[in-house]
C-alpha cells in the first residue's frame, strides 16, 4: 500500500543480510499490458502472472497501460486477472505479492483517442478512467489514487508516477484533432516536486527504484548518447543508486539499447499485449516516425503481435539482476543485465559509448549466399504505413540467411542491402534499405530467417548489370563483411 511521508525514513531500513542465493528482492516486471476485452483477452497476461507465480516473486510491476481506451470494463478485466493469479494479493503458496502499477497514457488519455470510439463527451464522463481515478482504483486495486507515492516492498522504495494527461496540449492543434479533449484542464508533470520533497529521504546505500510509463529523456532507445536529461532525470542523476524502470515505447528487449547507465541506470520494460516497435528507416519495421513516408516501404512490418515480453528483476546485497524472457515461448531474450550503481570515475557498465565501442561486427555463417527473384505479386504499403496496399507490384526480392552471435561477433539485428549498378571497372550505388530478420525481437535461437528485402523493379536500371550487397549490422550500428549476388539484368 501506499505510505505517508511519515512513514517512508521508517520503511526504509536496510533489509537483513541475503541467505543463500535467494534475492533479497524478486519483483515480475511488465509493461503496457493493454488489456482490451474481447480483441486482446488476458491468456498471454495471466501467462506471465503465472510465472511470477511459480518464481516466488514479492511483488508484480506494471509500467503503465493497463488498459487501452481508459474504459472502466478494460480495468475490471485487469484486476480480475489479477485476482485470478493472486486471490487477496497472495501467491499459491500463501505469500503476499505486492502490485505495484502505475497509469499510462492509455489508462489516462485513451478516452479522446478516436479509435475509443466514445460516442459523445457525455459517455466519455461516465466510462473513463480519466474521470474516476481515485474512485476506480480504490475499488479495484484496494489504495488510493495519487499522481505520485512512494511504495515501499520489503525494505526497498518504488516511487510511482502516474501519467499526467496531456490533453490541453493534444486539443491545441487547428483543426482540433481530438474533440473530446477540449476543456479538460492541463496537468503539470508531478515527478520533479514530489522528487525533490522526498529526495532527503531517500536511501543511498541500496537501489531504489523510479516507475513512470514515459522513459526519460535521453536515456533507454535513444541514439544520442550524451542527450541532455530532463527535470526529472536530473534529479534523479544526483543517485547513482537509482533505477528507472518504464515503458511506452514497446521497443523489444533485444534491443539493447533497452537497459542504459550515466548518472544513474535506466530500463525500458518493451511490451507484454504485443504491437511492438522498432527504430525507424527499416523497411519491415514499425515506427510513427515512418507512417505517411514518400514513397511507401516496399514490404509489410514484422509480426508486431507476436512480441510479448517481461522481466524479472532480482535484487541481492552487491547487484540488481534482470532477467529477459518472451512470455508466450518462455525463451530468454538474451543475456541477464546485472546491474552495480555506476560509478563516477569507471564508465558504467551499459552505458551507450563503451558498449558500442566494445561490439564486434556481425559475421555471415561461411557458405551464406544472397538469391535474388523477380516477382508480379509484391505489395507496398498504404501511405499511412501500417497496412499493405492491395494494388500488385513488380518487385525484386533479395534473400539471405540471418547472422548469430559466435565466439567472436555478435549478433545481426538488422541487414544493409545495397542495389550496386556495374559501370564497367566500378560499381555505383543505386539504392540501400535496411531491414531487419523477421525474429530480430525474439530469442536468437528462433531467429533463423531468411531475411527479405523488397526493392520496386520500377526504381532498378533496366538492362544494366545490377548485384545486391548485403552487410550484417549489429545492435550499435557496427557493420560486418559483406555477401553479394550474382550481376544481372533486369527488363
Amino acid at each position: 500500500m501506499p505510505i505517508s511521508q511519515s512513514d517512508i525514513e521508517r520503511k526504509l531500513d536496510p533489509p537483513a543480510p541475503a541467505r543463500g542465493h535467494r534475492p533479497l528482492l524478486r519483483v515480475g516486471v511488465l509493461t503496457d499490458i493493454h488489456i482490451t476485452p474481447p480483441e486482446t483477452g488476458d491468456e498471454w497476461y495471466v501467462k506471465a502472472l503465472r510465472r511470477f507465480d511459480a518464481e516466488r516473486v514479492d511483488a508484480v510491476l506494471v509500467a503503465g497501460d493497463l488498459t487501452t481506451w481508459s474504459r472502466r470494463f478494460e480495468f475490471e478485466a485487469a484486476a480480475a486477472a489479477w485476482r485470478k493469479v493472486f486471490p487477496e494479493d497472495r501467491r499459491s503458496d500463501g505469500a503476499r505479492v505486492e502490485r505495484v502499477f502505475i497509469a499510462g497514457n492509455h489508462d489516462v488519455d485513451g478516452f479522446f483517442y478516436p479509435d475509443g470510439k466514445f460516442a459523445s463527451k457525455e459517455e466519455a464522463l461516465r466510462e473513463s478512467f480519466f474521470y474516476h481515478r481515485d474512485e476506480w482504483w480504490r475499488e479495484l486495486f484496494g489504495e488510493p489514487y495519487e499522481p505520485a507515492v512512494i511504495k515501499v516492498v520489503k525494505g526497498y522504495a518504488f516511487v510511482l508516477v502516474n501519467w499526467w494527461s496531456r490533453a490541453p496540449s493534444v486539443y491545441a492543434t487547428n483543426p482540433p484533432r481530438f474533440p473530446l479533449a477540449a476543456d479538460v484542464p492541463p496537468e503539470e508533470n508531478p515527478a520533479p516536486a514530489f522528487l525533490e520533497k522526498i529526495e532527503a529521504q531517500l536511501p543511498a546505500d541500496k537501489p531504489f527504484f523510479f516507475v513512470q510509463h514515459e522513459p526519460l529523456k535521453g536515456t533507454v532507445c535513444q541514439c544520442d548518447p550524451d542527450a541532455a536529461l530532463d527535470a526529472t532525470g536530473a534529479i534523479l542523476a544526483r543517485h547513482p543508486n537509482c533505477i528507472a524502470i518504464t515503458g511506452h515505447m514497446h521497443y523489444p528487449l533485444t534491443d539493447e539499447r533497452s537497459i542504459w547507465q550515466r548518472e544513474f541506470t535506466a530500463v525500458n520494460a518493451s511490451c507484454a499485449r504485443g504491437f511492438c516497435f522498432s527504430f525507424p528507416g527499416r523497411e519491415n519495421g514499425h515506427s510513427v516516425t515512418d507512417y505517411h513516408r514518400d514513397p511507401p516501404f516496399e514490404m509489410d512490418r514484422f509480426d508486431i503481435q507476436a512480441v510479448r515480453q517481461g522481466l524479472t528483476m532480482d535484487v541481492f546485497p552487491d547487484r540488481v539482476v534482470f532477467k529477459r524472457f518472451d512470455i508466450v515461448s518462455d525463451e530468454s531474450l538474451g543475456e541477464d543485465w546485472v546491474v552495480a550503481p555506476p560509478r563516477r570515475d569507471v564508465a558504467p557498465r551499459y552505458s551507450f559509448a563503451s558498449r558500442a565501442a566494445a561490439s564486434r561486427p556481425p559475421r555471415f555463417p561461411a557458405g551464406a549466399a544472397v538469391s535474388v527473384r523477380e516477382i508480379d505479386d509484391g505489395h507496398r504499403r498504404t501511405e499511412l504505413g501500417n497496412a499493405l496496399d492491395p494494388a500488385p507490384r513488380r518487385q525484386v526480392v533479395v534473400s539471405f540467411q540471418t547472422a548469430p552471435a559466435t565466439a567472436d561477433s555478435d549478433r545481426a539485428l538488422d541487414f544493409s542491402v545495397t542495389a550496386e549498378l556495374r559501370i564497367q571497372d566500378m560499381a555505383q550505388a543505386v539504392q540501400e534499405k535496411r531491414v531487419y530478420s523477421p525474429r530480430f525481437w525474439g530469442a536468437e535461437a528462433s531467429d533463423t530467417g531468411p531475411v527479405e528485402c523488397a526493392f520496386a523493379m520500377e526504381n532498378l536500371p533496366k538492362k544494366r548489370e545490377i548485384r545486391f550487397v548485403v552487410r550484417p549490422v549489429n545492435n550499435w550500428g557496427k557493420a560486418g563483411e559483406p555477401i553479394a549476388s550474382e550481376w544481372r539484368k533486369f527488363e
